[in-house]
């Protein structure tokens, strides 16, 4: 998960440690950036992929480092940072939201780490008017985590405890259903020096930015694997249980892209396979590029280029890539109990030329993809089927349902999409037909993309409509905006992409006026 490290830099970050060794002299600034540092260190060996971002702040924020992969960069800028006022938490945050929601939008789980001295300068009641003033909970799924470079028996640590907790808790209660997430943590170090507060952020390093590392499996053959970033727990729609992603992930099969379209995924890691030091690994026979006794390649390339690139070293996942990529194909993979995903060849970018495996994790249950049906019912074609349908597509299994279909790629086409509804709406009963056709192309549309709420969205702009009707309006326009808007919204069919909408059958023919 991105990482944005949300340092304080006001005046009493400025203010000298005491220390037994007059060699020292440390600021509450000099021991967060070697914290800082030693985040940057863990990250290196471990997470090397993970984005960072700094952002400073005092009275006001300023995004010192933007998301980099280059954490060089932050190491340098740390020794220039320039001190400012006063601490202001709520400030700050508005900031993040900014950077975020601009960088990553709403979907992408993201880690914040606060280190500030715990000086929040306020009482009680300045504390109650900070929490009501911050820009929590998010609308993206976060974990928040708060290193205090405070000694552990500090007075301002202990008033500033009830607002750090206050923002971890906002922080775990965020709108977002994309994503479950843990909590975060306050990282309080043992003593106010160097090493105690590094061994804080080392204990932070471990509890949060653990590698996931499993099995990948097909048949007979088997990689150990790290998926980047690690998965976190997902809940089934409607159902209490959590889901965990096993740590054998089994290729059940294989689908062309073109049949397994863009099902909804809750997340999507990179399958980084396990790198392979050993002199001894077999690599006759691999391809021209095979490094020679002398350790060098054909090509002039040296061993520890071919190791660092995985996509450069024989492993059964560099063949599975290679597979998925020439043939267009996806792998199904079982995740769990009732839990799949889909594997596919990515690759970074045509100049880095660096490629990996993509797993998309699918919302948990056989219908993940409904177009595709029961994914636990998946099969070759029975050959001895008199006229059997193409695999795995059925008939009556399409993105739209008929017709054309919706492409929301910008809002605007969104937006067009509702309003054709509403225009069907407002010329009932003369359009009745053509708006039941508009809504189950819209319907089919969002469930297959996972995009359920515009559902509710439309079916209360339906409810609006029909209490704006004026009493010059026939009967059965309001009959069948409402009968609209409580089948859109109708527990039972509601995520059913089979089910298809039916006007309200209605007979006013007979009535006299």
């Amino acid at each position: 998960m991105p990482t944005v490290i949300l340092l304080d830099v006001s005046l009493s970050m400025s203010r000298p440690v005491p220390s037994s060794d007059s060699t020292e002299n440390h600021t509450r600034l000099t021991i967060a950036s070697s914290a800082i540092n030693t985040f940057l260190d863990y990250l290196c060996v471990h997470s090397k992929l993970e984005y960072v971002a700094l952002v400073t702040f005092s009275s006001t924020y300023e995004v010192t480092i933007p998301f980099t992969r280059d954490y060089d960069n932050i190491r340098a800028k740390l020794p220039h940072l320039e001190e400012g006022d006063k601490t202001c938490i709520e400030t700050a945050f508005i900031g993040v939201n900014q950077l975020i929601l601009n960088e990553w939008g709403y979907q992408t789980p993201m880690q914040i780490i606060l280190i500030t001295d715990g000086s929040i300068g306020t009482g009680q009641i300045g504390r109650n008017r900070i929490i009501q003033a911050l820009p929590l909970p998010p609308t993206y799924p976060v974990r928040i985590h708060v290193l205090p470079v405070v000694a552990p028996n500090d007075q301002s640590l202990q008033q500033a405890i009830p607002l750090y907790q206050k923002i971890i808790d906002l922080a775990s209660n965020t709108n977002n259903t994309i994503s479950n997430i843990s909590r975060g943590a306050i990282y309080s170090p043992d003593t106010l020096n160097v090493p105690g507060v590094v061994t804080a952020m080392t204990r932070l390093c471990e509890q949060q930015y653990q590698e996931y590392w499993c099995s990948l499996k097909c048949g007979q053959l088997e990689a150990r694997v790290q998926l980047f970033p690690a998965p976190t727990p997902a809940s089934h729609d409607g159902i209490s249980a959590t889901y965990t992603i096993s740590n054998q992930l089994h290729i059940i099969g294989f689908i062309s892209q073109q049949d397994l379209g863009t099902p909804i995924a809750l997340s999507k890691h990179l399958v980084i396979p396990q790198a392979q030091t050993n002199n001894n690994t077999n690599r006759e026979n691999y391809d021209p590029k095979t490094p020679t006794k002398e350790g060098s390649s054909t090509d002039g390339s040296t061993d520890e280029e071919n190791i660092s690139d995985p996509s450069k070293v024989p492993n059964f996942c560099v063949l599975l890539h290679g597979a998925l990529k020439v043939e267009s194909m996806a792998a199904v993979v079982q995740l769990g109990v009732d839990w799949w995903g889909t594997l596919s060849a990515w690759c970074e970018a045509a100049r880095a030329r660096r490629s990996c495996l993509l797993l998309s994790v699918l919302r948990p249950g056989a219908s993940a993809a409904p177009w595709l049906g029961p994914l636990d019912q998946l099969g070759p074609i029975d050959e001895t089927t008199t006229n059997p349908e193409t695999f795995p597509i059925r008939s009556w299994r399409s993105y739209s349902g008929g017709g054309s279909g919706c492409a929301w790629a910008r809002p605007h086409a969104l937006l067009a999409d509702v309003q054709k509804v509403l225009r069907h709406a407002r010329k009932l009963p003369d359009k009745t037909q053509h708006l039941y056709k508009e809504l189950n192309r819209l319907r089919r549309a969002a469930i297959s993309l996972g995009f359920s709420e515009l559902l509710t969205c439309v079916g209360g702009a339906l409810e609006r409509e029909c209490a704006s009707l004026g009493g010059s309006a026939p009967p059965e326009c309001a009959l069948q905006l409402a009968h609209a808007a409580a089948a859109l919204r109708d527990p039972r069919t509601a995520l059913d992409i089979k089910h298809t909408l039916q006007p309200l059958a209605t007979d006013f023919s007979s009535m006299s006026h």
